[in-house]
C-alpha cells in the first residue's frame, strides 16, 4: 500500500508540472510546449517503473535475509543433534571396549560387547560425515548471509573458531576396573561430553544474534 502511494504522488506531481508547462507557455510555442509535456509524460512513466524496481528489490532482499536466518536456524539445530549423536557413539565405542575386557572377558558375551564396540565405532565415522557435509551447508548460508548485508568481523571469528575447535576425545574408561563402575561411568562421561560439544551450539547462537540484527 505504502509502495503504490509513493509512486502515486510522483505521478501527480509530474503531471501537475506537465500541466502547468502546458498552459503557461511563458514565451514557447505550441510544438517546444507539447515536446516538453512529452517529455515530463515520459520521465513520470520512467520514474514510477523505477520506483516499482527499487521497491520490489528491496522487499525481495529482506525476505532473502529472513529466509536465511531461518535456514540458520534449521542447520544449527540439526548440526546440534547430530553432535549429540556423535558423543554417543563416541562414548558408547570406548564402553563397549571396556566392556568386553572387564565383564567375564574370553566370553561370548566379551566377543559381544567387542563387536558392539566396531559397530559404534562405525556409526561415529557415519555420524561425523553427515557433520562435515551439513557443516559445510551452514558455512555456506551464513557466508551467502553475510555477502549480501556485509562483512560481519563477529561473525567471520566465530566461524573460524568452530573451525578450529578440537573437542576432547571420550574416555578409554582406563581407570575402571570392575563392571559396576563402568556401568556408573558411562553416562557420567556421556553427559561431560556433551558438555564440551555445547561449544558448537553457543557458536551457532552467536551467529544468529548477529544475523538477527540485520534483518
Amino acid at each position: 500500500m505504502g509502495d503504490t502511494t509513493h509512486i502515486q504522488i510522483i505521478s501527480k506531481q509530474l503531471d501537475k508540472i506537465a500541466e502547468v508547462v502546458s498552459t503557461h507557455p511563458t514565451g514557447m510555442t505550441s510544438g517546444q510546449v507539447a515536446l516538453l509535456a512529452a517529455a515530463i509524460g515520459a520521465t513520470a512513466a520512467i520514474l514510477s517503473q523505477l520506483v516499482v524496481f527499487l521497491l520490489t528489490r528491496f522487499k525481495e532482499r529482506g525476505n532473502l535475509r529472513r529466509e536465511l536466518v531461518a535456514e540458520e536456524r534449521r542447520i544449527a539445530f540439526l548440526l546440534t543433534e547430530y553432535y549429540k549423536d556423535l558423543v554417543m557413539h563416541k562414548v558408547h565405542k570406548q564402553y563397549w571396549y571396556r566392556t568386553s575386557e572387564v565383564h567375564q572377558p574370553g566370553t561370548e558375551d566379551s566377543k559381544d560387547s567387542h563387536e558392539r564396540h566396531f559397530t559404534s565405532n562405525q556409526r561415529s565415522f557415519e555420524t561425523m560425515t553427515k557433520i562435515r557435509e551439513t557443516t559445510s551447508e551452514y558455512f555456506k548460508t551464513v557466508t551467502y548471509f553475510t555477502n549480501l548485508t556485509g562483512q560481519n568481523k563477529m561473525i567471520s571469528e566465530t566461524l573460524s573458531k568452530i573451525k578450529s575447535f578440537k573437542p576432547r576425545k571420550a574416555s578409554t574408561f582406563s581407570e575402571v576396573t570392575t563392571y559396576r563402575e563402568l556401568l556408573k561411568a558411562q553416562p557420567i562421561e556421556e553427559e561431560a561430553l556433551n558438555k564440551e560439544y555445547l561449544y558448537y551450539s553457543d557458536c551457532f547462537d552467536k551467529i544468529n544474534v548477529e544475523m538477527t540484527k540485520k534483518m
